[in-house]
């Protein structure tokens, strides 16, 4: 079993390697991508609020 666990963290750790690697080489994406997410929690947050406003009334 800890040979296995070895191989895990060894693979997870190649991974985050990879990830930050790319986020170097790819800054404009990783914006993009921010972006997207932030206005998509945005827009959710927004229709709660109006959700919580109709229920209110």
């Amino acid at each position: 079993m800890d040979n296995d666990e070895e191989l895990d963290n060894i693979a997870a750790e190649l991974r985050r390697e990879k990830a930050k690697l790319w986020r170097k080489n790819n800054k404009e994406k990783v914006k993009e991508i921010h972006k997207r997410y932030w206005r998509k929690k945005a827009k959710e947050e927004l229709e709660k609020r109006k959700n919580q406003k109709k229920e209110g009334e």
